[in-house]
């Protein structure tokens, strides 16, 4: 009898997430398709998201008071552990995860992917990790790009064994299009840190407002900017306009019928929350951000809008864009087309290809 193939994933922890949700979406298809899946955490046992009740999810969590002693020893409990379950291969992310675990495993003969979910000219942003970089990646047995443009950071003999491949959507998570009226709310998702730029969106929606009274502003996400950004939306008395509701589990439901998505990210991989309200045809904003993601999804004014990285003004002139309602719908509508290309089936199937040499 043909033995199941055996994969294990390991990542930081399952709560809310791009790469956590990728880890989902991916692990709920493996074991619908034969694949034993296991996933291990090196940090907390939260789960955020919906798995397969088939998938083991194995916490590892602190070792010791000492930050390098821990890290020594939540790696060294993982190479114990992988050895134990013995997979046929082993996929980690984010980028500053998969790093150790090549380490952790090196002599193993486990192959190990490593999925780079970030802007690779900043991220790892621990200049040590970055240096580690450098050494680990030769060892990987591939790495797995979301963009021409990040894969293009890296020297040739890391480029020959990546590829390029799309993040896969579950089409059941997306909500159907909102046909009706929508509410004069513009929405961002994601985590509050330096990266997502919020203070500028916060800044642009204040100059937007001075004319347009009738809008509000939602960011959804947590982070360590939480308190930075609660002070720059009282600096501006629009406490009762801006809202930083937290994280929503319901979050697509709860956006769907909003005016428009912004995305006004530094830098950024490929936008798992902008790829969804581009497939729930919602209005997007979004600048036009380094590893290229968002300029993979959007040709600007036409299924999208794209502005430079921190231009506030240009932020504004897109906002005010947005009041156009016709001009949104009609962007709106082309944005819906990623739906039928990023939910295929297609592109779970890729990444199965690759992690198994099929």
């Amino acid at each position: 009898m043909k033995k199941n193939k055996k994969i294990c994933i390991v990542t930081r922890a399952m709560i809310n997430g791009g790469a956590e949700r990728v880890i989902a979406q991916l692990a709920n298809y493996f074991v619908k398709n034969g694949v034993v899946c296991s996933i291990i955490t090196i940090d907390e046992a939260t789960v955020e998201y919906e798995l397969d009740t088939r998938i083991n999810v194995d916490p590892i969590g602190k070792k010791s008071d000492s930050k390098i002693k821990d890290r020594f020893f939540r790696y060294a409990e993982l190479r114990k552990r992988i050895l134990q379950v013995k997979p046929d291969v082993v996929l980690s992310m984010p980028e500053d995860i998969g790093i150790y675990v090549i380490l952790a495993l090196i002599g193993s003969k486990i192959p190990v992917y490593v999925s780079e979910r970030n802007n690779p000219w900043v991220m790892p942003d621990v200049r040590v990790t970055r240096l580690l970089r450098s050494v680990a990646y030769p060892f990987a047995k591939g790495i797995i790009f979301q963009t021409e443009m990040a894969k293009s950071f890296f020297p040739q003999n890391i480029q020959r064994k990546g590829i390029v491949l799309q993040n896969p959507v579950d089409i059941a998570r997306i909500p159907k299009p909102y046909t009706g009226k929508r509410r004069k709310v513009f929405v961002a998702v994601g985590r509050l840190e330096k990266q997502k730029n919020f203070s500028m969106l916060i800044r642009a929606f204040s100059k937007f407002y001075e004319k347009e009274k009738s809008y509000k502003l939602m960011i959804y996400g947590e982070g360590r900017e939480r308190s930075n950004l609660e002070s720059l939306v009282k600096q501006f008395s629009l406490d009762d306009v801006i809202f930083l509701p937290g994280r929503n589990r319901d979050v697509l439901n709860e956006i769907n019928d909003a005016s428009a998505f912004i995305l006004s990210s530094d830098y950024e991989g490929m936008p798992n929350a902008l790829i969804e309200a581009m497939c729930m045809e919602m209005p997007v904003i979004s600048t036009d951000c380094p590893s290229g993601g968002p300029r993979e999804l959007i040709k600007n004014r036409e299924n999208g809008m794209l502005i430079p990285v921190g231009d506030e003004e240009a932020l504004v002139d897109a906002l005010n864009s947005i009041t156009d309602l016709a001009f949104a719908e009609k962007m709106a509508k082309k944005s819906g087309e990623l739906r039928y290309s990023l939910t295929s089936v297609s592109i779970f199937e890729n990444w199965k290809k690759y992690l198994f040499c099929e």
